[in-house]
């Protein structure tokens, strides 16, 4: 499924783009490996190797192109680590409550300002 957003997309459609669910994924599942006894740096280091690799994941296997659909899939990672702990809850940055309302409302507002990538009209080749 490519990600790029289209203009006959709906809410829905244009939420589950800007939610990177595979690199997510992956982060939770190294976080599962990473042992407690390095979980303050291993969680941290992961996190950011995940983040930078975003972009890059958006661009060379989803096609993606716009940069403001990067930026915002990119954030949308940070918003679900943050969600789930991870090394913020290791450096006692995490509160449960926060984490819950920024996820919320950063999963209904978002949708709502990444316009559609206009279709390319004539014929295609």
């Amino acid at each position: 499924m490519a990600r790029e957003i289209k203009v006959d997309q709906n809410y829905r459609d244009k939420l589950l783009k800007l939610i990177p669910s595979e690199i997510v994924a992956a982060y939770m599942v190294l976080a599962g490996i990473i042992p407690q006894d390095y979980a303050k740096w291993g969680l941290l280091i992961v996190s950011v190797i995940l983040l930078v690799l975003v972009p890059f994941y958006l661009k060379l296997f989803q096609k993606v192109d716009r940069i403001l659909q990067i930026i915002i899939t990119t954030i949308s990672f940070a918003v679900w680590v943050y969600s789930l702990g991870g090394p913020f809850k290791e450096w006692g940055i995490y509160y449960a409550w926060l984490s819950s309302v920024i996820l919320i409302l950063w999963t209904l507002i978002v949708p709502l300002f990444v316009n559609p990538q206009p279709q390319p009209s004539g014929p295609q080749t």
